[in-house]
């Protein structure tokens, strides 16, 4: 078998049919690729979805259920029971362009690469069944060496925009971790042992921004501070690398405290209000990390200069946490953002 996608699914019964729909357009025939869906105890109509998918074609489709447990869990389990060559991921509110799977395989994977990258591109539908029939997924290569040089030079932080050589996983025992931000952790687990990386330009994946549920728009107050805890994690697992010394990865590691510390801040402000404790003490908890010196001095946007701001704050910040949160939840999020997604829905 030639390739295991695996999909874990929860909440999004208005997105997996478009998902599944577009992985049985993927030029791949019976026995040459199986769907592994694990079902994480969703709430919804998910789990009837997925078993109209498995009657119709039981030769393609495994169908898992397992009380909800997180989407790290979730792709663990797909992975236990995967038998092809390759594994892929792809998260259930996504999809792939038609014939894409095929064409990789057969242009890219024929010697066998332990990883390969390829690209994607955001979109905000909402769950409209889009069907990009004019896409192509012609592409070539861009890189072919060592991953260590490849994920020190370019950000690569997401699992379903890669295959990965199924042997090479087993052999140096790569799991999820079961916290936020768990693609990177993963990613800088994967290149850390020195996979033979190959960097394509096919733009195959559509990645869907305008779902509610996904988990980087939570803004319950709990589930917040809980995944401030895990990006707290993220960053000590970053910062332990980097001081042991000996660490090819260490310029991937200082990029992604970064993107966490950024993730960490912009959690703050998308959640529920905090209360002026609960602000001081997660600030405290990123007192001794800090924006690299190349960070710093970066152009970037408005919104990224802000969370510079709050990370260096003092500690008498609590009412700069309320304007900002202020200028989020009443001038962004009522007037500007439904404005950016209604333009960008309109291109898709």
């Amino acid at each position: 078998m030639k390739l295991s996608v695996i999909v874990p699914v929860y909440n999004v019964e208005q997105y997996l049919p478009r998902c599944l729909d577009s992985l049985l357009r993927q030029g791949l025939e019976v026995g040459e690729y199986e769907i592994i869906c694990v079902d994480d105890g969703s709430p919804d109509n998910s789990a009837s979805i997925l078993g109209k998918y498995k009657a119709y074609k039981p030769n393609i489709f495994k169908i898992i259920t397992q009380e909800n447990q997180g989407l790290g869990a979730a792709r663990n389990v797909g992975s236990s029971l995967a038998q092809g060559e390759y594994i892929t991921y792809l998260d259930s509110d996504d999809y792939i362009i038609d014939n894409a799977y095929s064409y990789l395989l057969e242009q890219f994977c024929q010697d066998k690469p332990d990883v390969l990258c390829y690209q994607m591109l955001r979109i905000y539908t909402d769950g409209t069944a889009v069907h990009d029939s004019n896409a192509r997924p012609d592409g070539e290569i861009i890189f072919d060496g060592d991953g260590v040089y490849a994920y020190n030079h370019w950000p690569l932080p997401f699992v379903w925009s890669k295959f990965y050589r199924r042997a090479y996983l087993e052999e140096h025992r790569i799991k999820s971790e079961i916290v936020i931000c768990q693609d990177e952790i993963f990613n800088f687990d994967v290149f850390s042992h020195h996979p033979r990386t190959r960097v394509v330009s096919s733009n195959v994946c559509r990645y869907e921004q305008g779902n509610s549920f996904s988990i980087q728009k939570i803004v319950d107050k709990e589930m917040v501070l809980v995944q401030l805890n895990d990006l707290i994690y993220n960053i000590g697992l970053m910062r332990k690398y980097i001081e042991s010394g000996d660490g090819d990865l260490r310029p991937a590691a200082r990029r992604n405290i970064d993107n966490f510390l950024n993730v960490y801040y912009r959690k703050m402000t998308k959640s529920e209000r905090l209360t002026k404790d609960e602000w001081m003490r997660n600030r405290r908890l990123t007192k001794d990390y800090s924006f690299s010196a190349e960070r710093r001095q970066e152009k970037c946007d408005i919104r990224g200069k802000i969370l510079r701001w709050m990370q260096e704050w003092s500690g008498t910040s609590y009412v700069g946490y309320n304007v900002v949160y202020f200028i989020r939840h009443t001038l962004f999020q009522r007037f500007y953002y439904p404005l950016f997604v209604e333009r960008h829905r309109k291109k898709a």
